[in-house]
Formats: C-alpha cells, sequence, structure tokens
C-alpha cells in the first residue's frame, strides 16, 4: 500500500499576517518651509531670532537647489525688480545704511517666498499656514495681554491691529480648510476649532477695519461658492448684472453719505478725518510731489530725527515714535520708492488677486479659496492701511507666494 495514503495529511503553514506598521512620511521642503513661515508668524516675540530663524530655514531651501530658485527668480523678476529697487533706493536716501539694511532685509524675503512658492505645493503652503496661525492664536490667547487702556486684547502681538490681522489669517485658512471635503476629519475638525478661536480673537482685538474686512471677505467667499456652481456664461451675465447693481448701489449711497458716515463713526469711536489720515494724506501729497520718480529712499520717512516724521509723531501724540505709517498703502510707498517703482507693486499685486479669484471659481480648493480671500482682504485694506512689502513680515511672504502661484496656474491654463 502507498505510504502517501497512509500518512497523516500535511498541512501547508499559512504566512505570517505582517504588522502593519503606519510610517510617518515627510517632505525635507515642507519642514523647512515650515520653519520658514513658523518665524515669520512668531517673529514679534521672537525678535531677532525669529527673523535669524526665518533666513537659515530659507536658506538652506534655496541652498538644496539653487539652479532652480534662480529659474523661478527669473520667472517672477517684475517683482524681484521692484525689490531690488527698494536695495538701490539708498543711493539718495537721507539714512543710507538703514534704507540699505531694509532694502536688503525684503529682497531676502522676497527672494526666501518665491523659493516656496516653486517648492512647495499650494495644498502644502496652505496647511503649514493654518498651523502656524492656529498656534499663534492659542499663543495668543494663553498669554491674556490686553492694552493697559482696555481698549483691545494684543496676545503675543505688539499692538491690537497686529493681532486682528494674525486672527482673520486664521480666519481664512481655517475657513478655506473647513470647506475644502477633500481634507479629512483629522484636518477639517480641527480648522473648526480655529475658525471659533479666531473669530473670538478678532472681536477681542477691537480693530474695526480688520473685522469689517473680514466680514466682508466672508461676503466675497458665498459669491465664489455661487459662481463655482453656474456654467462660464452664467458667470458674465453674473458678474455684469452684480456691477450694475454695485454701481446703482454706490449711487444711492453718495445719497446719504452724511448720515452713514456719522454712524460708522459714531459705532466706531473714529472722528471725522478717519483717525487723522486725511491731514496725514495731505503731508504724504506733499512729500511725493517733491520727489515724485525716486522718493525718499525705501523706509527713510518714519525715522528718528526726520524732521517733518517727528512733527506728526508730536501732532499725533505718537510718544513712542514708532509704528505709524501713512494709512494708505500706495500713498506710504509712493512717499518711499516713488510712482513708478509704486505702480508696478500694485501692478503685481491687482494680477495676482484677479488670478487667484479666477482659480477659486474655476478649481475650487483649500488652496485656491485661501489665496483668494487673503488678497482679497487686503485688497479692501490697502486703502486704510500699509498692507505691503514689508521685510520678515507674514503678509508680504504669503503675497509673493500667491503671485508664484497665480503664475504657474496662468501658465496651467495656457
Amino acid at each position: 500500500m502507498d505510504q502517501g495514503v497512509l500518512a497523516a495529511p500535511r498541512f501547508q503553514r499559512r504566512p505570517r499576517r505582517r504588522m502593519r506598521h503606519r510610517t510617518l512620511s515627510y517632505s525635507p521642503n515642507a519642514i523647512i518651509g515650515f520653519m520658514a513661515i513658523f518665524a515669520l508668524t512668531f517673529v514679534t516675540p521672537l525678535g531677532s531670532k525669529g527673523a535669524l530663524l526665518f533666513l537659515m530655514a530659507g536658506m538652506a531651501l534655496v541652498a538644496f537647489r539653487p539652479g532652480e530658485v534662480l529659474a523661478a527668480l527669473r520667472r517672477e523678476w517684475l517683482i524681484v525688480l521692484v525689490a531690488l529697487w527698494c536695495v538701490m533706493s539708498f543711493a539718495w536716501s537721507d539714512y543710507t545704511s538703514l534704507t540699505l539694511r531694509h532694502g536688503i532685509q525684503l529682497f531676502l524675503t522676497v527672494m526666501i517666498a518665491v523659493a516656496i512658492g516653486y517648492r512647495l505645493a499650494p495644498m502644502t503652503f496652505v496647511k503649514i499656514v493654518f498651523l502656524t496661525s492656529a498656534l499663534s492664536g492659542l499663543a495668543s490667547l494663553l498669554s491674556g495681554r490686553a492694552r493697559g487702556d482696555g481698549m483691545g486684547f494684543l496676545g503675543i502681538h505688539a499692538s491690537k491691529n497686529a493681532l486682528a490681522d494674525a486672527s482673520s489669517l486664521l480666519v481664512i485658512a481655517a475657513l478655506a480648510v473647513l470647506v475644502d471635503r477633500r481634507l479629512s476629519a483629522r484636518w477639517r475638525l480641527p480648522a473648526l476649532a480655529a475658525l471659533i478661536l479666531g473669530a473670538m480673537l478678532l472681536v477681542m482685538g477691537q480693530s474695526s477695519g480688520a473685522l469689517v474686512s473680514t466680514l466682508a471677505v466672508i461676503g466675497v467667499f458665498g459669491v465664489i461658492v455661487v459662481l463655482q456652481r453656474m456654467t462660464p456664461a452664467m458667470r458674465l451675465v453674473a458678474i455684469a448684472l452684480s456691477t450694475t447693481l454695485i454701481a446703482a448701489g454706490a449711487v444711492l449711497l453718495m445719497a446719504v453719505s452724511d448720515e452713514l458716515a456719522r454712524l460708522f463713526l459714531d459705532l466706531t469711536g473714529k472722528d471725522i478725518t478717519l483717525t487723522g489720515r486725511t491731514d496725514l494724506w495731505a503731508v504724504a501729497f506733499a512729500q511725493i510731489s517733491e520727489r515724485p520718480l525716486l522718493g525718499v529712499g525705501f523706509q527713510a520717512f518714519w525715522v528718528h530725527g526726520q524732521p517733518m516724521a517727528e512733527q506728526l509723531w508730536a501732532d499725533f501724540g505718537i510718544t513712542t515714535r514708532m509704528g505709524f505709517n501713512f494709512h494708505n498703502t500706495m500713498i506710504s510707498n509712493a512717499v518711499e520708492i516713488g510712482i513708478l517703482a509704486t505702480a508696478v507693486q500694485t501692478f503685481v499685486f491687482l494680477g495676482a488677486t484677479w488670478s487667484c479669484l479666477g482659480w477659486a471659481i474655476r478649481r475650487p480648493s483649500a488652496a485656491s479659496i485661501f489665496f483668494a480671500l487673503f488678497m482679497v482682504r487686503l485688497f479692501l485694506l490697502m486703502w486704510i492701511e500699509v498692507v505691503y512689502f514689508y521685510q520678515f513680515s507674514i503678509s508680504t511672504g504669503i503675497i509673493i507666494v500667491v503671485i508664484c502661484y497665480g503664475h504657474r496656474f496662468r501658465a496651467g491654463l495656457r
């Protein structure tokens, strides 16, 4: 008899099931980008250490692939040219060393922001901004710092307006992440909490300009959502009708402008010149008329010892002699770098804003919506505040990155 029949059946051993271990994937570019954005977000409490961390992280990103960064700078030659103009303005500035130092710092900020814009995916960048803004908001809430006169919360920032700007950034980033259904709950649930935190800090800051601009941006978000659901032809009709209605509404509002102005001033506590802005603008126009093409030099007006700046500080009771400006981006920049360079700045900024709006309507995502809302908010504020370009500024860094992404979006369409 065959032994094979009598032998006990052999069962093949099943291979052991391998334990699945979750691996943590990371991108060196994302880590370095996070360090750079974190440094700009916390540059006020960190001071020079924050600026140093930004430069170290940014230069590391540039050093990894310098050829790609140089190619990116060539593609973004217009904004690079404006930064170089700010550096070169030391030649006619009354404060040579100050203008040269600040100009070089602005150029480095622009260079690093361009590197970030071409090395990080848009969604990765938005996630980084969301995380760093949430950390900033949480740190501000835990700090408990407020103004001594009780007129606003400060947090980790130097002024209530700075806190309001940071809180508005958090609201916009959280809203963009929250509405993107392609993101998982581990992103969207924290975004809901961050949205509540940002709104709470925004109210605590008591900045009327930031509150109004943020509410207007939320309205723009609603318009973008409606336009996303329309065909291209319907969008054109909707935009034409909206433009007509806005023009008609503007005419009606002009008829009751005095009553509305008094109501707004009563609610915000401002005076009829919006805290002296019209007086400031008169001085600025006089400065521009003296040096219309060159300006006085990059950041060479609000300097200790400058006669006109000292007079304005005294007239407005600014005892600290710092943190003051002309409360209008184009006017302030024209005083410093002249009309031509300011026109180039404005052209680049408005072009990026238009590109981001088109991007958000055609291809909605957390990234495109964030960029569109961020730029719209700055567009609304640029008439009453100075929103660009500053060295080591998170707003300036995001603007430069948005300009890069806007060019990449238009290139993709072509």
